[in-house]
């Protein structure tokens, strides 16, 4: 049977992805033929390789999401069914091991320099590593929560995985290019000496290509207290201000159409799975002997990125199903406050490590287990958070599957 055709809101979702992945397949052929060269002429090729394994997965996934939209705009019943994410407590067993195979084989591998070994298991690795523990953690958040019409949640997903990233990218850049270029006109006023060093400097950065004579030269540039706090201010408040509006904004998209708040949290859970995908399979494209650490790293913040938005998503419906506008605010500025202080503290521990190469060399064993201590207990935080949520709303008869609501009642 048929339901209503030519729904618009899925006419225009099914426009977007359908050319996302268009645009992701044509990504992944290009950084394929780009790795394949750099293969054959010795310059490795596997982190481009990676690269083209993550668009052409992305593409993957955005035509699974195409063909559950697709049965809405075609006005199929079935696309209004609703969608229960498959979610069972020995998935724990699989992740754990796919976890760990995934990173004592892709480490072992880039440890070891080879080449052509690299091209060839690092890109899987890659997907085998970062992808298990993201269903664990939707799973814990989202398992036994009713979240609406299934063609609903594949388009709020495919959204999420495109239209959002490229909005927080873009206005990202343009806050930063902002900052550079407001940064330069104070400097080229008020010390104009300064300015014309930093120019020569650019010059010279230019025209270098050895990565650690770059790094020197910057070196009195990135101990500086300003330009620390600068950059640490817009990591730790702009992104997490931007991000935190725009990671969820298939949910503002659907807001009026979401019966419940446990909804919004459910689907601002899957905005902010999406995009933590996209952002960890991208970091991933690095094929030296860090890779083990960037992508098992990756875990924690894709948490992060799922807790957050859930966070917002539930103070999305609250506001448009219950009028409580309150909640949003308050759980827009909880999730920014989180964020803020998770990016902090990575980026502080970041820059902590390289102290020795700063002339700082106390920073290491001062700020840097500080700063990675409080990131273990916020991402066990946020995880008890997504543990008790779902308990809790599982609790509210809104969110049961329908047939437990219709036994209860009888």
């Amino acid at each position: 049977m048929q339901t209503k055709k030519n729904h618009l809101a899925a006419v225009l979702t099914l426009i977007v992805i359908g050319l996302s992945a268009l645009l992701f397949l044509a990504f992944a052929l290009i950084m394929i033929m780009v790795s394949l060269l750099g293969l054959f002429n010795g310059e490795g090729g596997a982190a481009e390789m990676i690269g083209a394994f993550s668009f052409g997965f992305f593409a993957l996934l955005l035509g699974v999401c195409a063909w559950f939209v697709l049965d809405k705009t075609r006005g199929r019943e079935s696309a209004d069914q609703s969608f229960l994410f498959p979610y069972a407590n020995w998935h724990i067993l699989v992740v754990i091991g796919l976890g760990f195979f995934g990173v004592l084989i892709g480490g072992t591998v880039s440890i070891l320099e080879i080449s052509w070994l690299s091209w060839l298991v690092l890109p899987l690795m890659s997907i085998l590593v970062i992808v298990p523990p993201l269903w664990f953690f939707f799973g814990i958040g989202a398992g036994g929560i009713e979240v609406g019409p299934r063609w609903r949640f594949f388009a709020v997903f495919g959204l999420s995985l495109t239209v959002g990233p490229l909005v927080m990218i873009v206005l990202e850049l343009v806050i930063l290019l902002a900052i550079v270029v407001g940064g330069s006109a104070y400097l080229a006023i008020a010390q104009p000496g300064l300015f014309a060093e930093m120019a020569g400097l650019a010059q010279i950065i230019m025209e270098e290509t050895n990565e650690q004579v770059i790094f020197n030269l910057l070196t009195p540039y990135i101990a500086n207290t300003a330009v620390l706090t600068i950059g640490i201010g817009y990591i730790a408040v702009i992104v997490p201000l931007v991000e935190e509006l725009f990671k969820p904004l298939a949910v503002w998209l659907f807001a009026r159409k979401i019966d419940s708040p446990a909804q919004g949290f459910v689907l601002g859970m899957v905005s902010g799975a999406a995009f933590g995908l996209f952002e960890s399979l991208n970091a991933s494209a690095d094929a030296s002997s860090s890779w083990a650490v960037i992508v098992s790293v990756r875990a924690g913040t894709s948490l992060l990125h799922m807790a957050t938005s859930a966070l917002v998503g539930w103070g999305i419906a609250s506001a448009f199903k219950e009028k409580r506008v309150g909640r949003l605010f308050a759980s827009f500025f909880a999730a920014v406050l989180i964020h803020g202080v998770w990016n902090a503290a990575a980026a502080g521990a970041g820059v902590s490590a390289m102290g020795e190469s700063l002339g700082k060399p106390e920073w290491v064993y001062m700020y840097a287990p500080a700063m990675v201590c409080g990131l273990m207990v916020m991402g066990i935080g946020m995880f008890a958070v997504l543990v008790a949520s779902n308990r809790k709303i599982k609790n509210t008869p809104a969110s049961q599957p329908q047939e437990e609501r219709v036994e209860l009642s009888a």
